[in-house]
C-alpha cells in the first residue's frame, strides 16, 4: 500500500490507543462511510481485528483529530492534527505483512514493539487484490505538493 507520512517504532509498553476520528473499525480514504466519528479505545493488538486471507496492511483509521498512545500507567504521547491525519499502530512492519503468505502466519511474525504510522495520505484500496485499482480521486497525487501538520506532546 502506498502511503506518505511518518513511521515511528515505539517500545512494546505502548499498547493502549485512544482516538477521536473515524472508527471503531478500520477505514481508509475510499472506504470510510461506514465508520462514524467518535472517541474510541483499543489496544494495539486489537487494531489487527480485521483479518485477511492474504496478510496485508491493516488497521488504518482516517480523519483523526487526535490520538493517544500510552502504557499501562497512562503515560505516553498525544498526537494532535492541525487538520486531520490517518494512523495505524500494529505489531508488524508493513514489509513483514506483505511478505506473509496467509493471515494465519501473523502469530509467527508479530513483533513486541509497536509500528506507529502517521499518514498524511494513503492511497485508496480500490479492489486491487481481485479487481480494479482505486478511482483516480483516491490515488496519491503525482507532481503535486501534499503536506500535513501535527503536534506531539507528552501524556503523564
Amino acid at each position: 500500500m502506498h502511503r506518505l507520512g511518518l513511521q515511528v517504532i515505539m517500545p512494546q509498553e505502548f499498547e493502549n490507543i485512544q482516538w477521536y476520528g473515524r472508527g471503531p473499525h478500520e477505514n481508509y480514504w475510499d472506504r470510510k462511510r461506514s465508520a462514524y466519528f467518535g472517541q474510541f479505545d483499543k489496544t494495539v493488538k486489537d487494531m489487527e481485528e480485521e483479518h485477511y486471507v492474504r496478510a496485508q496492511s491493516m488497521g488504518s483509521r482516517e480523519d483523526v483529530r487526535w490520538f493517544i498512545i500510552s502504557d499501562k500507567n497512562n503515560r505516553g504521547l498525544k498526537i494532535t492534527s492541525k487538520d486531520q491525519l490517518g494512523f495505524s499502530a500494529l505489531h508488524f512492519p508493513d514489509k513483514d505483512l506483505w511478505e506473509a503468505e496467509h493471515g494465519f502466519e501473523l502469530n509467527n511474525i508479530r513483533k513486541p514493539e509497536v509500528y506507529l504510522s502517521l499518514d498524511c495520505i494513503q492511497q485508496g484500496l480500490g479492489n486491487a487484490s481481485c479487481g480494479p485499482r482505486p478511482l483516480p480521486q483516491y490515488m496519491i497525487p503525482v507532481n503535486q505538493p501534499v503536506g500535513y501538520s501535527f503536534r506531539i506532546e507528552p501524556v503523564r
